[in-house]
């Protein structure tokens, strides 16, 4: 399913305060007016620091994964192989990035496959990490989440592992 700019922004998760986003469930806490609200303050978060930085990408991944309609079947595919990367084969937020990791990726992106977001998208949401001060918890609760995203992909992760290998390992 794909959102036009002319749909209402709940539509594309941006539910009005005390209401769950119609795409992950989250709901955002008193004084956060939506989903989109609460991981713009998590990346701020992150942004902030290299202690929170960390765990960036995989904040990034989460949230794109969740929101799956709103940026888009074939960013779900980039998403899922990433998180894969950084979940089950060690990736590092510096990793993965020299120029022939990036150039095999060019490539190989146009080729993704559009991968429709799973009916059930994980437990946690941005808000099990919104608001964290600490940034050892914050590390872990991001973590958590994005390994619970990634389960919610079960039907895609064999595409995800192959194409990580292909592009991050061989």
């Amino acid at each position: 399913m794909a959102f036009s700019k002319a749909e209402p922004d709940r539509m594309r998760g941006q539910a009005s305060e005390g209401e769950a986003c119609p795409l992950c469930g989250a709901v955002p806490p008193p004084g956060v007016e939506s989903c989109r609200a609460m991981i713009y303050s998590v990346w701020e978060r992150e942004y902030s620091g290299p202690e929170f930085a960390a765990v960036h990408l995989l904040t990034v991944d989460a949230y794109a994964l969740q929101h799956g309609e709103y940026f888009g079947p074939r960013s779900n595919a980039f998403h899922l192989m990433r998180l894969c990367w950084l979940i089950e084969l060690g990736g590092t937020e510096r990793g993965g990035s020299s120029r022939l990791h990036r150039r095999k990726f060019e490539e190989a992106y146009r080729s993704f496959p559009n991968l429709a977001p799973p009916e059930d998208r994980g437990a946690l949401t941005v808000a099990h990490v919104c608001g964290l001060e600490e940034p050892g918890e914050h590390a872990r609760k991001v973590k958590e989440w994005a390994s619970v995203v990634w389960e919610a992909w079960a039907e895609h992760r064999g595409w995800a592992r192959e194409q990580a290998h292909r592009l991050f390992v061989a």
